[in-house]
């Protein structure tokens, strides 16, 4: 996904590219990143692992701590940004933890490493930066070619209803507005903070957002079949009121 950004005249910069200095720091406590990793290396039965849009390493550096030797995570991002900030941590932690995580600069509908993989994931609203539904369908069909037999899909997303809104304060520094467009399924709006200098900095994005019942159709063409719906990783039971999802999608045996 691209975005506009007020810091730059040229070519809009990718949203990791946006958003990389400030990405940990604002989306800290968005969810439980601990026990996120402890609930995927539960479903991945101890093999190996591959997140689509692994950014800073928010998840994918947690979860390799659990891993036992030998297996690993394999993260891809579009943006050399994100990979750079996942470089830096990894070069300050335990190398026996580190050489767990495998980088790959790439789009995470085209460019997914071969595997096998017993679960490939991807967290907080991360697919919906493939911003339309075509690009969607082809990044589950790529990773459902890349299960082992019985390997899972998964994926937490927001519900969307399509309405506008504007979403809270994420962080102290940082306000944001968003519209979201029923008929497109486009949601787009801006975060706006001030840099230490006093300047305002904005930061656009955009995303497709996808209806439960919407990947559910995506993933069956894909060979996927639902066997798990959660509403966190906390295995919090799904409702009809429940404003976000963590979906599993299992390849057929």
């Amino acid at each position: 996904m691209r975005c506009t950004s007020s810091v730059s005249n040229n070519e809009p910069p990718l949203y990791g590219d946006a958003f990389a200095d400030v990405y940990d720091e604002w989306y800290e406590h968005v969810t439980d990143a601990p026990a996120t990793a402890r609930a995927l290396h539960a479903l991945s039965s101890g093999g190996n692992l591959c997140e689509l849009g692994i950014g800073t390493g928010r998840i994918a550096i947690p979860l390799a701590e659990l891993l036992a030797p030998g297996r690993g995570v394999w993260g891809i991002d579009e943006s050399e940004a994100m990979l750079a900030q996942c470089r830096t941590k990894l070069a300050h932690m335990n190398p026996s933890v580190a050489e767990r995580v495998h980088l790959l600069q790439g789009d995470m509908a085209n460019d997914l490493p071969r595997g096998p993989f017993t679960v490939i994931f991807c967290t907080f609203n991360t697919f919906f930066n493939l911003d339309s539904q075509e690009a969607q369908r082809k990044c589950l069909q790529a990773a459902a070619q890349r299960l082992t037999p019985g390997g899972a899909v998964v994926l937490e997303t927001a519900v969307l209803t399509g309405t506008s809104s504007t979403a809270p304060t994420i962080a102290h520094t940082a306000q944001s507005s968003s519209d979201y467009d029923p008929i497109t399924q486009i949601g787009h709006g801006v975060f706006t903070s001030t840099s230490p200098d006093g300047s305002v900095v904005e930061r656009p994005w955009r995303i497709r957002y996808s209806t439960p019942a919407q990947i559910d159709e995506m993933a069956a063409a894909a060979g996927l079949i639902c066997t798990d719906r959660w509403e966190d990783f906390a295995f919090t039971p799904f409702h009809a009121g429940s404003a976000r999802q963590v979906g599993v999608w299992r390849r057929r045996v």
